[in-house]
Order: structure tokens, then C-alpha cells, then sequence
């Protein structure tokens, strides 16, 4: 081999090296890279799925919801007037039960949705109805109608008023013997209540009060 080859020898050589180092180098860039990747596309994928149990799960509660919400029976009328639950309950006045006990009163034999008591019979309830009067007027002093229906009704405050103190002939604010006139009081809340009169069997319950 010439003199002048060597050098040409060695520089083909020395770049061939170059161009395998490089290549090599290039190559463990690549694979880096592709794994990389590898590893953004699986937590893509896990977060994929992720996201994916959870719209399963919300959609999953959605129709639970939904079918509990079709099930659900429509909600009863307000007991209190006529053509409605008063007379279902056998609860002429729309007695409440304090605390929600299903047999506070006697005679009572459920509670309503609404809180009011269910009897197993009519008289009951005019039982019940003349002790809350009755304890309004001890316990509480409420001696004029504006006092009872307040205490007494959530609603429609200025017609029940009105209502009563045509019929026992009294003023809002005037003061008058409560437990004395029970027996007109508590026909006249009926009536309001309810629509229709006290049935004449259903009286003699009030009698009650004549030995308390």
C-alpha cells in the first residue's frame, strides 16, 4: 500500500466509527424516546379508563335515582279540606302528633305523611282536637281566635280567623272562655277543616271535657 492510501485509509475507517457511534447513539435516543411514549400512552390509557368507570358509575346513580324518583308515589293532598285526606285519616280537625309518635293520641292508630294523626274513628280525633284546645288556653293563655288559629294552622291565617269569628260571634282579638266553648269552637274548626258538620254521634265525645 502507498504512503498516500494510508492516510485515506484511516480517515475511511475513522468515519465508519463516527457513523457506528452515531448510529448507536441515535438508536438508544430512539428507543428512549418510543419508550417514553410507551409510558404517556399507558397512563393515558389508565386515566382512560379511569375517567370511563367513573361515567359508568355516575350514569349507574343517574338511573337509580331516576327509577326511584319514577316509583315514588305522588305526594297526598294536604289533609285540611274537603275532598281531601281528613276524613281517609278519620281526622276532622287535622290533629298533628308531637314528635312524630305513630300513638300519642288515644284512638290514633298511624301518622300521614304530613304529620297528622291517623284514628280509627272520627270521635277520636275530636278527642284529641278538644284536649289541644283545652291546653291552648291552661298552658299557653290563648283566648282569642287570632291566638288559637295561629298556634293552631300553618296556613290561610286571615280565612280561618274569619271563619270562626263569624260563627262564635267573637272579634280576632277578643278574649273569651275557651274550654267553655269548646263545643262551638271545635264543630266550627271541623267545618272549616273538613267542609261538612260534625255527625251527631260524633258529639258526645266533647263530653269528655265536663269530667277533666
Amino acid at each position: 500500500m502507498s504512503g498516500a492510501s494510508k492516510p485515506l485509509l484511516a480517515i475511511l475507517v475513522a468515519g465508519s466509527m463516527l457513523t457506528a457511534v452515531g448510529g448507536l447513539v441515535v438508536g438508544s435516543r430512539a428507543v428512549q424516546c418510543a419508550e417514553a411514549f410507551k409510558g404517556r400512552a399507558l397512563a393515558w390509557h389508565d386515566r382512560a379508563q379511569e375517567l370511563q368507570r367513573r361515567l359508568d358509575a355516575s350514569q349507574a346513580v343517574r338511573a337509580e335515582l331516576e327509577a326511584k324518583l319514577k316509583a315514588k308515589p305522588a305526594p297526598a293532598p294536604a289533609v285540611g279540606r274537603a275532598g281531601t285526606l281528613s276524613r281517609a285519616a278519620c281526622n276532622y280537625v287535622n290533629v298533628k302528633t308531637p314528635n312524630g309518635r305513630p300513638n300519642y293520641w288515644k284512638g290514633q292508630v298511624g301518622i300521614d305523611s304530613h304529620g297528622h294523626a291517623v284514628f280509627k274513628s272520627p270521635e277520636w280525633s275530636l278527642r284529641a282536637g278538644a284536649i289541644v284546645l283545652r291546653n291552648y288556653a291552661r298552658r299557653h293563655h290563648l283566648n282569642t281566635i287570632e291566638g288559637i288559629v295561629k298556634r293552631f294552622s300553618t296556613c290561610n291565617h286571615e280565612e280561618y280567623i274569619a271563619f270562626l269569628c263569624r260563627r262564635l260571634g267573637l272579634k280576632p282579638n277578643e278574649q273569651f272562655n275557651v274550654v267553655a266553648r269548646i263545643p262551638e269552637l271545635l264543630p266550627a274548626m271541623v267545618r272549616f277543616e273538613t267542609g261538612r258538620a260534625v255527625a251527631p254521634e260524633h258529639v258526645a265525645i266533647l263530653d269528655f271535657l265536663k269530667e277533666s
